[in-house]
């Protein structure tokens, strides 16, 4: 998830200093707005323009600061790099650069990075209202049928294999999706999940490649009676995001909460439920994506490639941040209930009330919160459950050293229900395969 704050004034300086820059006094300083004006060309025409770009602070010392730093660290060299980004439903979007959306992410700002969409004909998201759902017309069950099936998944179920797994992807300084451990943690992962469907010849993993390096993970399930004429229709996606960032994103960013959490969640379903010799009757798929934090990017290069080719999910449920309750609530699911498909939504909490022993709770999240935004702007009926309400949620140590395993509030039965989730979701939509 991509919500945070910090000051550009400080930014410099932890930027400065991280790679042992120049020494010099604390620096202060504004972020300015460029003159608005339109954009000369691109594919959007006179639905885009160019404002606002933000520019270094003013002060000497910042700047001072931030030169020296941009000499020793190869990322700092992209932060004039521009952008084009959209951050409400109701608004145009605007050219920006790198620096600008870190800027974003540490005002809490939620958005779309949509340079990479220019000329795929696919438009900006339009919401009548804050809280409608592109996807009215598509229904789902409005009661549940696997309950002796998920009965026994769910004794399956352990924190062992969550706390192993998300050890060693935390382990990696971070998982950024431009830096070289973001790419060596995608490939350690890889290789894990490879590992867990090795033996299971209707299971097949594979990357989608991305320019920069990290790529997103894609795990497909056949079922038992897909048709040679539903090929390419999948009953439901369960996804998560594999990269993490700092505030400054070279700095260490464990990310044991967004989304390592909900990375090891998906796992943890897929393991049980094969160890109880689950195939379903409808194609299921698993994915993990790369570059979330960095405005959706991998998720939309998937569901565009999807949409491209004709293959259309009918859900797509997204664990993002699914391990921590704040000390002094109560452990709850948080049930978000804008910019997401009502009915599946409210499939969503169906699941919760029968399978989970946590209740849900409602909570709004904004506009391009995460990866199932992606699946929204190309048709696809999408919901999100979270660790909690937003504001309960683990807002003051995500995208930062703090967010650890060991931290306050870190919780591994919490995401033991999330387990539980996913593996109600995809059972529920894609069937028992009875041998």
């Amino acid at each position: 998830m991509r919500l945070s704050t910090f000051s550009l004034a400080t930014a410099a300086a932890l930027a400065a200093v991280s790679v042992q820059s120049i020494h010099a006094a604390p620096c202060h300083g504004s972020v300015t707005e460029s003159t608005t004006r339109p954009l000369i060309s691109s594919s959007y025409q006179a639905d885009v323009f160019e404002t606002p770009m933000l520019e270094l602070p003013s002060a000497p010392a910042a700047m001072r600061l931030l030169a020296g730093a941009i000499r020793r660290v190869p990322f700092l060299g992209e932060l004039s790099e521009p952008r084009l980004v959209q951050t409400a439903h109701d608004q145009h979007p605007y050219w920006t650069t790198e620096l600008g959306k870190m800027y974003l992410r540490w005002s809490r700002q939620n958005f779309f990075d949509l340079t990479a969409t220019l000329g795929s004909g696919i438009e900006p998201i339009r919401f009548p209202t804050t809280a409608s759902s592109l996807v009215q017309s598509s229904s789902f069950p409005n009661t549940t049928y696997h309950e002796k099936h998920l009965k026994g998944v769910f004794a399956e179920i352990s924190d062992a294999g969550p706390k192993e797994n998300l050890k060693g992807f935390t382990s990696f300084r971070n998982r950024y999706y431009r830096s070289e451990t973001g790419k060596q943690s995608q490939q350690w992962l890889l290789k894990l999940i490879q590992g867990v469907v090795a033996d299971v010849p209707y299971i097949s993993v594979r990357e989608h490649k991305h320019s920069w390096g990290q790529n997103s993970i894609l795990l497909h399930i056949s079922g038992a009676k897909s048709s040679s004429a539903e090929q390419g229709h999948i009953a439901a996606v369960a996804g998560a995001h594999l990269d993490s960032t700092h505030q400054i994103p070279f700095l260490p960013a464990p990310g044991a909460d967004d989304d390592g959490s909900g990375t090891v969640t998906l796992i943890e379903a897929l393991r049980a439920l094969l160890s109880k010799g689950w195939r379903p009757v409808k194609d299921i798929e698993f994915h993990w994506y790369s570059a979330e934090e960095g405005g959706l990017l991998g998720s939309q290069e998937v569901a565009q490639a999807y949409a491209a080719k004709g293959v259309r999910p009918s859900a797509m449920l997204q664990q993002d941040m699914t391990a921590f309750v704040k000390p002094g609530t109560e452990a709850r699911v948080g049930i978000v209930s804008d910019f997401v498909s009502t009915p599946l939504t409210d499939f969503v909490r169906l699941l919760v009330n029968t399978y989970l022993e946590i209740p849900p709770v409602e909570t709004k999240l904004g506009y391009a919160g995460s990866d199932h935004a992606s699946w929204t702007k190309v048709g696809v009926p999408s919901a999100f459950a979270i660790e909690a309400t937003f504001e309960d949620s683990n807002l003051q140590r995500i995208h930062t050293t703090g967010d650890t395993i060991d931290a306050p509030g870190f919780s591994f039965d919490h995401l033991v229900q999330f387990v539980r989730l996913t593996s109600a979701f995809v059972v529920e939509l894609g069937g028992w395969a009875e041998k």
